[in-house]
């Protein structure tokens, strides 16, 4: 009896799973189609919850009559960050862009001639690939330059909207936090809402704790990168710090970025034995941050696998994009948040997690 209720209950589990893994395509194909619209309101939710606790603690010290005057400084701040964000992505990629025109040049002068030695025929093909239309090398990257910039443009103005649009629905979710927090409460029943008023409390304290890691990291990563460049006298320096921040929020794949990027720049202005221990360099960097420095501070609240964070950066860069690559770990956090509160989706967020059953990643999310 016991064994065939036990074989009922695993086949429940996998049908579950299953139709998990249906929803969550159709789920997915549905956020593609509406990304414009899912973006925005996504990324108002995680700085709701982000910034609802200082919300709170300002209006707590202000009088009454007074407390939308805390409310506004809460949304100059929350802009400020977004701000300065965003406009160091905008600073980054125009200082490269006009960079371009001399990188091809560069790269023009590395690649072996038509009568060099070399491989049979292989430099030939690649300058032949590189080469534009019009014979010109350089006409051909300016012309793409110019592409990229309208591409560009085009990005910006969308993501200026997006901006107004996250703090218009941030400005609005805060106001009325305190009707929500009665809904739920009225919608749910006895211990049904304190669990769903926990798993807000813990998605809302765990995305905190990733942005304050993730920012300081940020800011000691890019000044040991810096620290390290500086004696080469790569130009750029800036860029490459700025860049070394801002892709720390994309765990994994953005470390690698900012380690590639400058080491490449490198090679084409600079020598290769020079832009080799570059590399290396950054590379010992980011190996002793990545496992030993960033493990130590991120503490086990956020627990997600390492092999989860990348498979789901490349998966919500595919999605939605640069914005996808930044809001990947917080929606992966997030689910696995909400799967581990509901019982048949508890697997779900064991296999999200770091942990290895469910008691450690029930202590590491502080469910109990």
């Amino acid at each position: 009896m016991n064994d065939d209720r036990i074989t009922t209950d695993r086949y429940v589990q996998i049908a579950t799973l299953t139709l998990v893994a249906i929803l969550a395509i159709l789920a997915g194909m549905v956020l593609r189609s509406m990304a414009v619209v899912a973006i925005p309101v996504v990324m108002a939710i995680f700085v709701t919850l982000a910034i609802l606790p200082l919300d709170r603690g300002v209006a707590a010290h202000m009088p009454k009559p007074l407390r939308w005057l805390g409310r506004a400084v809460v949304m100059i701040f929350l802009l400020l960050c977004i701000a300065l964000f965003v406009g160091g992505l905008v600073y980054c990629v125009q200082r490269i862009a006009a960079q371009v025109p001399d990188l091809t040049e560069q790269l023009g002068s590395i690649l072996p001639g038509p009568h060099e030695a070399g491989p049979a025929g292989l430099w030939q093909d690649l300058r032949n690939l590189i080469d534009a239309r019009s014979g010109s090398l350089s006409s051909a990257m300016l012309e793409e330059a110019a592409g990229l910039a309208q591409m560009f443009a085009n990005a910006m103005g969308m993501m200026i909207t997006g901006t107004v649009l996250v703090l218009f629905l941030v400005l609005l979710a805060v106001s009325e936090g305190d009707l929500w927090h009665s809904k739920v409460g009225e919608l749910s029943s006895g211990r049904g809402a304190r669990d769903w008023y926990d798993v807000f409390e813990t998605m809302g304290t765990t995305l905190r704790q990733f942005i304050l890691v993730r920012t300081f990291l940020g800011l000691l990563t890019a000044a040991v990168y810096t620290a390290w460049l500086w004696p080469f006298a790569i130009d750029l320096l800036l860029v490459w710090a700025l860049l070394t921040f801002l892709l720390n929020f994309i765990p994994n794949l953005g470390s690698l970025l900012s380690g590639v990027l400058p080491t490449f720049y490198a090679f084409l202005t600079l020598d290769f034995g020079t832009a080799f221990l570059i590399g290396a360099g950054l590379l010992v960097i980011e190996q002793v941050l990545g496992n030993w420095v960033d493990p130590k501070m991120q503490g086990r609240r956020v627990s997600l696998s390492p092999l989860v964070i990348l498979i789901a950066v490349l998966f919500w860069s595919a999605l939605w994009g640069v914005a996808g690559a930044f809001l990947a770990t917080p929606m992966t956090l997030s689910i696995m948040i909400i799967a581990n509160t509901i019982p048949p989706l508890r697997p779900v967020a064991l296999l999200l997690s770091n942990e290895c059953t469910h008691a450690d990643l029930d202590k590491a999310l502080a469910c109990e």
